[in-house]
């Protein structure tokens, strides 16, 4: 038979710091995403890298720039973004829906924002960064380098965008 006796008010503070410590260890390895599908296949984008999403609004071309990656610059809720077509950097087939559904996820920074057309955005994942998977390579090889890993998901795995080596190449997208 077991001692029941009540903790001391040391012990549960001890306990309590003991479990507030795992908490936030676990806490701290928490990845969290927006999750984004273009056309066949979903995305998640970190959260802290995500400025806004939105209805989809048409982007205006920008004179005297062609790289297929850039659709124009667009007025999301007050800020003119640039707006890219993520499949065409990613290297899959895609064209907007036009519907209802359709959402512009605004990533980068404030003064320096980007946006791309999601056909839907359900919401926000989480997952604890032991469940990431490595990409493998035929998808790290077709998103250009900006898939770091596979997040999981209710309906599979999530490609997790690489924002930075996205948002480098789209720089450079612009200067060309």
């Amino acid at each position: 038979m077991s001692d029941h006796r009540p903790l001391t008010p040391s012990e549960l503070e001890s306990n309590a710091q003991a479990f507030a410590r795992v908490i936030e260890r676990e806490r701290a390895t928490d990845v969290h995403a927006v999750l984004a599908r273009v056309g066949s296949s979903w995305i998640a984008v970190p959260a802290a890298r995500v400025l806004r999403v939105t209805p989809a609004v048409k982007p205006h071309r920008i004179p005297h720039r062609s790289h297929h990656a850039l659709r124009g610059l667009a007025n999301i809720e007050g800020e003119v973004a640039i707006v890219l077509n993520l499949a065409a950097l990613c290297g899959f087939t895609w064209s907007p829906s036009g519907d209802g559904a359709a959402r512009m996820v605004v990533i980068g920074d404030r003064g320096a924002a980007w946006a791309f057309e999601a056909d839907e955005v359900p919401g926000t994942v989480a997952c604890n960064a032991q469940d990431l998977l490595a990409a493998p390579l035929t998808v790290a090889a077709t998103g250009a380098g900006f898939t770091t890993n596979l997040m999981p998901i209710a309906n599979g795995h999530a490609g997790l965008l690489d924002v930075d080596a996205l948002l480098t190449v789209c720089a450079e997208a612009v200067r060309s």
